[in-house]
């Protein structure tokens, strides 16, 4: 087998497997990589696909930390279901059976996985929906939606005038914003 047919079969698979990654698509559904996080999730699948082939002897571990990394670092996510590493894994196991030729029986594993649309491609639109409302609104005071529906109480030292989640600041400013001082990262396992 070429290099060439090694690299078009794998692409496939590498494909597959993104398009079945829930959290992915869960954090650009829910604006976590911006308006642009469909394209960024798509560059993130790239990137993974040219680490794996261009990269003869990677460990799961390695595979792990650069998605995990990606993920952080484009989505401000951190993936604790152990989705990341079950990914790496199966990339890897792919990659190496792909290049002994056992496309049969990656074939027969895949069509196990849902067969839902693909939704990596630059001709799929995902619909964005911030968690937080649009923030299309400057205004963070305004009365426009419902307090009840939209934010979260914590009880703390904070003022309770202060409206503003840490998220919709980030998608205002469109960059990465360091924790300031008082604030507290509240992680859910589950919805």
């Amino acid at each position: 087998m070429n290099q060439e047919e090694f690299q078009k079969n794998y692409r496939i698979i590498v494909e597959k497997i993104f398009n079945n990654w829930q959290n992915l698509r869960l954090a650009v559904e829910h604006g976590m990589g911006g308006r642009n996080g469909q394209q960024t999730a798509i560059d993130i699948m790239n990137y993974t696909y040219q680490y794996c082939i261009g990269n003869e002897n990677i460990t799961e571990g390695e595979l792990q930390d650069v998605i995990e990394e990606l993920l952080d670092q484009e989505f401000d996510t951190i993936c604790e279901d152990g989705s990341v590493v079950e990914i790496a894994r199966h990339l890897l196991r792919y990659k190496y059976m792909s290049l002994q030729g056992q496309y049969v029986e990656i074939e027969a594993e895949l069509s196990k996985l849902p067969q839902g649309k693909d939704w990596l491609r630059n001709d799929v639109k995902i619909t964005y929906t911030p968690i937080d409302g649009d923030s299309s609104s400057e205004d963070a005071g305004s009365d426009s939606s419902s307090d009840d529906d939209d934010e979260m109480d914590i009880d703390g030292p904070s003022s309770s005038n202060t409206r503003t989640t840490r998220s919709q600041a980030r998608k205002k400013e469109d960059d990465f914003v360091e924790p300031e001082e008082g604030w507290t990262t509240v992680r859910n396992k589950r919805k």
